[in-house]
């Protein structure tokens, strides 16, 4: 048996409940348990790995956070993609959902923007509405931490979203507004 095979079999409750820190669907946990394995063992038909257990964790955190960008995108593109018979009919006017519509459009390039952790917390707080312990378990950092991100994260954007919105109203045509700096990003 290969010293993959062997390290899978040791510790695969060990590495799904790793995998529960960054995903929460079982099935998900599953996948990627699985393509772990397959990725890793194909690995080591090529090359001798020194240390199977520590590699194949290693492969498992990675298409997790993986599937997080996958998922995060997808809500992303959802939002952006969302035609006007997904609104709700509240009697607004064509203007008022044109104008909200642009307003997540920029929320969304906003949290792209981000720093790539406080994305992930920001993402795992807002859109999987997880609680900041959940989220400071799965990432592996403080509560406090986790509080800081996601106070840092939303000032950003709301800053982003101030300078597009007055760069879009007072900026001349054809001139873009000032971008943000790294300094913005908090």
């Amino acid at each position: 048996m290969s010293a993959i095979s062997c390290a899978f079999l040791e510790n695969i409750s060990f590495l799904k409940r790793f995998l529960s820190r960054f995903l929460r669907d079982q099935q998900d946990i599953e996948d990627v348990v699985q393509e772990a394995y397959l990725r890793a063992y194909n690995a080591e038909q090529k090359k001798d790995i020194e240390q199977p257990k520590a590699f194949l964790f290693q492969i498992a955190k990675n298409l997790a956070l993986n599937e997080l960008s996958r998922k995060a995108r997808q809500v992303t593109e959802y939002i952006e993609d969302s035609d006007s018979n997904t609104l709700t009919d509240t009697g607004s006017t064509t203007e008022e959902e044109l104008e909200a519509r642009e307003h997540i459009a920029l929320f969304c390039e906003a949290i792209a923007a981000l720093p790539e952790r406080r994305r992930r917390v920001c993402l795992l707080r807002k859109v999987h509405g997880l609680p900041h312990k959940e989220i400071a378990e799965r990432m592996g950092i403080t509560v406090s931490a986790v509080e800081k991100h996601l106070l840092k994260g939303m000032l950003f954007c709301r800053a982003y979203i101030r300078k597009k919105e007055q760069g879009q109203l007072m900026g001349s045509p054809g001139k873009p507004a000032r971008p943000i700096s790294l300094e913005d990003r908090g």
